[in-house]
């Protein structure tokens, strides 16, 4: 299946700005730095968020798999694996790629609940992963979902 053009690169453009947001909250995680123009009061407490026992579910602070995620997520949606083949294994990588963005839009509704509901705090960069998250789903779905089969594809004039 090819899938339109937009998609591969939508989706890659997404990746990498969810990748630069996430390697920035690892960074202040780990540096202890304050995070960038982010509010210390009110409802918008990106350190209240980020330092919270909802950030660290099981003892991993969620910064380490959400990096990971968008490392790998970015390499599921980049244009050349996206492009068909003939090997037989194929067909799982589009499956893998659907089951890592449902998985990503997963963890941010625990996230936005343990921030919403538990916390009543929100931190603005936590937020923009996940916006990029569900542009990233919305675009892997509907980009799966608009793919012709390759002998189908036109060809280029």
């Amino acid at each position: 299946m090819v899938p339109p053009r937009w998609a591969p690169l939508t989706a890659t453009a997404i990746c990498v700005l969810a990748f630069a947001d996430s390697a920035y909250l690892t960074y202040a995680h780990f540096t202890s730095a304050s995070v960038l123009a982010c509010s210390t009061k009110g409802f918008v407490d990106c350190a209240a968020v980020t330092t919270s026992a909802y950030s660290h579910p099981l003892g991993v602070p969620v910064v380490i798999p959400g990096l990971i995620w968008c490392a790998v997520m970015g390499v599921l949606v980049s244009p050349w694996v996206w492009r068909p083949s003939d090997r037989p294994w194929w067909p799982w990588v589009g499956r893998l790629r659907i089951a890592g963005s449902v998985a990503g839009v997963g963890m941010v509704c625990y996230l936005l609940w343990a921030e919403l509901i538990k916390l009543h705090h929100l931190c603005e960069y936590c937020t923009g992963v996940h916006v990029l998250t569900g542009a990233l789903f919305l675009v892997i779905v509907f980009g799966t979902a608009l793919s012709v089969p390759a002998e189908a594809e036109p060809a280029a004039t």
